[in-house]
């Protein structure tokens, strides 16, 4: 069967749904910009550190011990700043974030808010103040909910299982980035004790301690990501695989309900893993976010394909005015 429609179609964003979008993307920059902040200062601490141990290897000035040793001492304070205090703040941070998120996908894609959950909803005033510092592109934002044009309950299925499916990928892609990262440092670390032929002490206190925050951040960044990965990996498998099996049964009314609380359930799992792990760092997602628009945009296509192969009737949209 050959099928023609448009990939996708647009839906107008009511003034609510418009200010909860800003709202989010705002929210979810702050905790961006705090999860830079957090490793912008444990790598200044890890660099200091080590420049401190080569400095130490060809001038060992009053200065430099000194300063080997505040180097020492700062590191081990932020990391205890970092598993005791920033990491919970990070936490709220994320959690209204995908909040936010979640009460705009709830209206969007007209489901029930699982209060059991998600708990209340952001109070109105806050999404209006997060909302008025938005100064991005909002017609952008719009485009990023574009909708398969599937009927209900499958369009929302489909815009989900993207939304797992492309995350999952750009999460892994961070989680492996930031373990390479950690692996190099441990490397570094290794050849400048082994040059200078620290003992293990030295090590330790110069090297290991200065970097400590670096890395239990670093851990905590790869676990998360990869957990969240292969959480979403695994939920838009079953939800695809549900779909194409119900796909010829769409019209039945009892389908139709099966549908819509898996519809709900799904949610539940993004708005799970969302406030599990911030977003990656924006320049991340914009180095590959060519390559991987075409290839969920195509991935969309062929999920409506496999539907239509399936057995599901698509009618075509009514139309405007």
């Amino acid at each position: 069967m050959t099928d023609r429609k448009p990939v996708v179609r647009q839906r107008q964003l009511e003034p609510t749904l418009c200010h909860l979008l800003r709202a989010m993307t705002v929210s979810h920059a702050r905790v961006r910009r705090l999860a830079a902040l957090r490793m912008a200062i444990s790598a200044t601490l890890a660099t200091i550190g080590l420049a401190t141990v080569f400095a130490g290897s060809l001038n060992s000035t009053m200065f430099v011990k000194s300063l080997s040793i505040g180097v020492t001492v700062g590191g081990a304070l932020w990391a205890l700043t970092y598993s005791m205090g920033l990491a919970s703040w990070a936490d709220r941070e994320l959690r209204r974030a995908a909040l936010l998120q979640e009460a705009f996908e709830t209206r969007f894609f007209g489901l029930r808010w699982n209060s059991v959950l998600a708990a209340d909803e952001v109070p109105a005033e806050d999404v209006r103040q997060l909302s008025s510092r938005f100064h991005g592109d909002e017609q952008a934002l719009g485009a990023y909910y574009d909708m398969p044009n599937l009927p209900r309950p499958f369009d929302v299925l489909a815009r989900q299982q993207q939304n797992l499916a492309w995350g999952g990928r750009v999460r892994r892609r961070y989680a492996l980035a930031v373990l390479f990262g950690m692996i190099v440092w441990a490397v570094v670390g290794l050849l400048s004790a082994m040059v200078r032929g620290s003992t293990i002490t030295d090590f330790v206190v110069q090297w290991c301690v200065p970097s400590l925050g670096m890395f239990l951040l670093g851990w905590d960044t790869f676990r998360d990501q990869r957990s969240v990965s292969a959480e979403r990996q695994r939920v838009a498998r079953h939800s695809r695989a549900r779909c194409l099996q119900l796909a010829a049964r769409g019209h039945e009314p009892e389908t139709m309900r099966d549908l819509c609380l898996m519809g709900r359930q799904v949610q539940d799992q993004l708005y799970l893993t969302r406030k599990r792990a911030p977003r990656v760092p924006s320049w991340f997602f914009r180095r590959y976010h060519e390559q991987d628009s075409s290839d969920f945009t195509a991935g969309l296509e062929e999920m409506r394909r496999s539907l239509v192969r399936a057995g599901l009737n698509v009618r075509p949209p009514r139309p405007k005015g």
